[in-house]
């Protein structure tokens, strides 16, 4: 999953060390961030996908799975941002700290029945903000209910197994790579290490 963090680059200490601590719960989520701040702050990236990406002329929201705001002190970006996310689908959490209210345009979108199912808007205290975080990238994973497959992988793979993948879809309704996705799925539910990973995520 790839999420684009983005947030005031201005603020004070407090809220720069805020940031450092919601990309590394995300980065230990297995989340790739991408964010507006320091080059440090950007895991999962290579030189060259960047540079693809910024040749393109493609916003990086684009190229994202979510967005992310910590909106506590303003972003002039802030509005640009969410409406490319919505104009392609994707989820958003604009964080605030507790006691600074949103800012009323962005409130203001959640009364469109489309733009609400989209957009959160938390307040959040230091202590609940890792589980706001992990509740969010699992509502993001699973959409409205149902998990789509929206990320291109490229697998060489030899010709005993092709014929193989052949043999075990062969008069079923799967495809190669619906067989492989339940393989991986059942492998996932099944890896206690990853299962109790998860767990600690969502106890913190």
């Amino acid at each position: 999953m790839r999420v684009y963090f983005a947030a005031d680059s201005q603020a004070e200490q407090k809220f720069q060390e805020r940031y450092s601590k919601i990309i590394d719960a995300l980065n230990g989520a297995g989340v790739l961030v991408m964010s507006n701040l320091a080059q440090q702050n950007v895991s999962g990236f290579s030189g060259p996908d960047l540079e693809k990406i910024n040749q393109s002329g493609e916003v990086m929201v684009e190229k994202m799975d979510a967005l992310v705001i910590e909106g506590s002190r303003s972003l002039p970006e802030s509005g640009y941002l969410i409406a490319i996310a919505l104009a392609h689908g994707r989820p958003i959490l604009f964080l605030t700290e507790k006691g600074t209210p949103a800012n009323k345009n962005i409130a203001y979108l959640q009364k469109d029945k489309v733009t609400d199912k989209l957009l959160q808007i938390k307040s959040y205290t230091d202590s609940g903000l890792n589980q706001i975080l992990v509740d969010f990238l699992a509502l993001v994973e699973q959409g409205e209910g149902k998990e789509v497959p929206n990320i291109k992988f490229t697998l060489r793979i030899t010709s005993r197994i092709e014929r193989y993948l052949q043999w075990k879809t062969h008069n079923t309704k799967l495809s190669k790579a619906d067989y492989l996705r339940n393989v991986i799925e059942d492998l996932i539910d099944a890896d206690e290490s990853y299962q109790n990973f998860i767990g600690r995520q969502e106890k913190k």
